[in-house]
């Protein structure tokens, strides 16, 4: 049968956390090769490179969620205050939207009402000429018929 071997510890940059248990030997022994021990091992030189490459995010801030679903008290919470905000914003853009889509709507119609008048207008003076050649016509029919029957 053969003996338990010892404990080997692996030398290298691995870093002792607190819940994790001491190996017999620890720095007084010598170091075995081969050795798995539990623990964090630091970054090697590539991995800190390769994060020193990567873009940097802004932390995100936590809430408490009582902030943020409701604060009580009267106070309105972090998402009702930007509820609060994004509404005000919507109906500003969609006042604004109205007022120009009415200002435009208005332009128009007043060029339309000009446009019309001028027709009118136009409606009226050829009726007048139509009536006034009408008038014509009906004097130049008596004349014929005044000259046929003298003949």
């Amino acid at each position: 049968m053969a003996a338990p071997r010892p404990p080997r510890v692996v030398p290298g940059e691995a870093s002792e956390s607190d819940s994790e248990p001491e190996l017999p030997g620890g720095a007084a022994g010598a170091p075995g090769a081969g050795l798995k021990v539990p623990g964090e091992a630091s970054e090697t030189e590539e991995e800190e490179e390769e994060e020193e490459e990567r873009p940097k995010t802004p932390p995100v801030l936590a809430e408490e969620p009582a902030a943020v679903w409701g604060g009580g008290r009267g106070v309105p919470s972090l998402l009702q205050q930007r509820l609060q905000e994004g509404t005000g914003r919507l109906r500003g853009a969609v006042g604004s939207a109205l007022r120009q889509s009415y200002g435009n709507a208005a332009r128009h119609l007043g060029g339309l009402g000009g446009a019309l008048g001028r027709a009118q207008a136009a409606a009226a003076s050829a009726a007048h000429c139509l009536r006034l050649a009408r008038r014509d016509l009906r004097a130049v029919a008596a004349t014929v018929d005044i000259v046929t029957a003298c003949r």
